[in-house]
């Protein structure tokens, strides 16, 4: 209302008014947008063209977005922010010159096939079939082609009852990936949020895949607890210990007990807790979005919950901002359905509601 009283006596006419105004009442949608939606899900660029309706105002968004985030303080922003705006900018620039329909979805599927075939020459045809047939689309769509080449390595090396992994640096997002390919079965998403707690590793994305013939290929975003990636040196402890975790070897709830804990100058804080559930987000999935407390074991007790009440995790997002986290997971029960079950919801919300208060008062002792 005061940008639209304002403007025009700035000598702004109707139409430049009409963008500032629009500016304005969308200030944080970009943001929120990058840091808290899955990017690789068709539904969100589609819904986020849609509000934005223009490269022009696109643009505009981009530059008020980064000054916004740039202007909170030092520190705030970094890599791994400009990367996601970066992605959903391309995104979303692409869908409002082409489209988001069922034709450009299985074009990007065929392109990053393509594209594996010509990162893995040495390959036999027989070898390049079994992988490119195993996967479904939404693995096609959600990793970029060199993560996929390294899903391809492992699952190749990958033995019976073994666990393949791969930690590499991820410049432009100041964050370690870590890859792992392994037999699928339940709780694997969670067992593996607790490992890299028990690391001190701030899990800052996450996507899993199932493949059709018994596998899992998870792959997370790392970063220490100064927002970096880790150093080279700390990989192959960190490699370690979450095949120590999945194998069993330790129970993350019982080893992060000393570690879960709030910082003494933090525990004042308070943080409101908020769930929601958004069945119209995704295409295919319910979209669980968790605001509450940060604390090391979060995470892992969210994630422990959810595969819990056999509800399978699709992918993570996670953003923290000072003593906030806000935790998104897209998941699907057990029969690939969303959650639409109102009493269902109900009762999740209360199982994670209270594995957060249990996990708060713990932190505080």
């Amino acid at each position: 209302q005061i940008a639209a009283k304002i403007c025009p006596r700035l000598g702004l006419n109707k139409a430049e008014t009409e963008t500032v105004v629009w500016l304005v009442r969308n200030h944080l949608l970009m943001s929120d947008v990058a840091q808290k939606r899955d990017l690789s899900d068709p539904r969100t660029v589609r819904d986020f063209a849609r509000v934005v309706g223009s490269r022009t105002r696109l643009k505009l968004l981009t530059v008020l977005t980064v000054c916004d985030i740039r202007g909170v303080g030092p520190g705030t922003w970094n890599n791994w922010k400009a990367q996601l705006l970066r992605d959903l900018y391309h995104a979303t620039r692409s869908a409002l010159t082409t489209g988001v329909d069922d034709g450009s979805q299985t074009r990007r599927v065929d392109e990053a096939r393509n594209a594996l075939i010509a990162g893995l020459k040495d390959w036999s045809k027989a070898k390049l079939k079994v992988e490119l047939q195993r996967h479904y689309d939404p693995y096609w769509q959600g990793l970029d082609t060199e993560t996929q080449i390294i899903f391809a390595k492992l699952l190749d090396q990958l033995k019976p009852g073994t666990i393949a992994s791969d930690f590499k640096q991820d410049v432009d997002r100041d964050a370690t990936r870590a890859c792992f390919a392994l037999e699928d079965h339940p709780g694997i998403f969670s067992r593996l949020a607790g490992a890299l707690a028990l690391v001190g590793a701030n899990v800052v994305d996450a996507k899993t895949y199932t493949s059709s013939d018994g596998y899992a290929t998870p792959v997370f975003w790392l970063q220490d607890v100064n927002g970096r990636p880790f150093e080279t040196s700390r990989l192959k402890r960190l490699s370690v210990m979450v095949d120590k975790a999945l194998r069993g070897e330790i129970v993350a709830r019982d080893a992060l007990k000393d570690r879960d804990k709030f910082k003494k100058r933090e525990r004042d804080f308070i943080v409101p807790t908020e769930i929601t559930f958004d069945n119209e987000g995704s295409e295919i999935y319910t979209i669980i979005e968790v605001d509450t407390r940060d604390r090391p074991g979060l995470l892992y007790d969210l994630t422990r919950t959810i595969s819990a009440s056999n509800i399978y995790i699709a992918s993570a997002v996670i953003a923290t901002y000072g003593a906030q986290a806000v935790d998104v997971f897209y998941v699907k029960d057990m029969f690939g359905l969303k959650l639409h079950s109102q009493s269902k919801r109900d009762a999740l919300q209360r199982k994670l509601t209270d594995a957060i208060e249990r996990g708060t008062e713990g932190a505080m002792t």
